[in-house]
């Protein structure tokens, strides 16, 4: 039986995921809760995620997605593409899910293959160079979970989201 494909994302009110090759925000809440709902699988990342983490994560399996064959990433495993990205992820020892983690352009392909996602909603507008697909809520219709927080005036919310039937 193949691995579920799931999506985990924070996204602004006005769709930014990143500025710069980072989080335009510090919330220490949804690290933990990326961390915690992760452990166990296999994340797919662009290159900029893998640098904004600074490194792959011990406790899960890590896939960078880069089209530069020159491009090394301790740690994890290095593929060309997204559909190679999968494949190798199901032969990954990790018994979790496989993740699409990010960045704007692996969200972008894998967003149709996920059966969940997992999004914190930042009630806020952020500046951004790097978005989520605004289309989104055509994969998702089902909202199955919902929580509330705040930091430093910064109020988000963490939703799962299942795909519509």
């Amino acid at each position: 039986m193949a691995k579920p494909i799931q999506c985990i994302v924070a996204v602004a009110q006005n769709g930014v995921i990143g500025r710069e090759g980072r989080l335009p925000w510090h919330i220490p809440e949804d690290l933990a809760w990326f961390l915690d709902q992760t452990k166990g699988g296999t994340m797919i990342e662009g290159p900029a995620c893998y640098a904004e983490l600074g490194k792959a994560l011990e406790g899960r399996g890590t896939v960078v997605v880069s089209r530069d064959p020159a491009k090394t990433f301790p740690g994890a495993e290095r593929t060309a593409d997204l559909p190679a990205a999968v494949a190798l992820a199901e032969t990954m020892p990790w018994t979790g899910p496989t993740w699409i983690t990010g960045g704007e352009r692996i969200y972008a392909e894998g967003l149709p293959l996920c059966s969940k996602l997992f999004i914190t909603r930042i009630h806020r507008d952020f500046p951004g160079d790097r978005f989520f697909p605004a289309d989104w809520h055509q994969h998702f219709t089902k909202l199955a979970s919902s929580k509330d927080g705040e930091v430093d005036g910064l109020k988000y919310t963490f939703e799962v989201w299942e795909r519509g039937q």
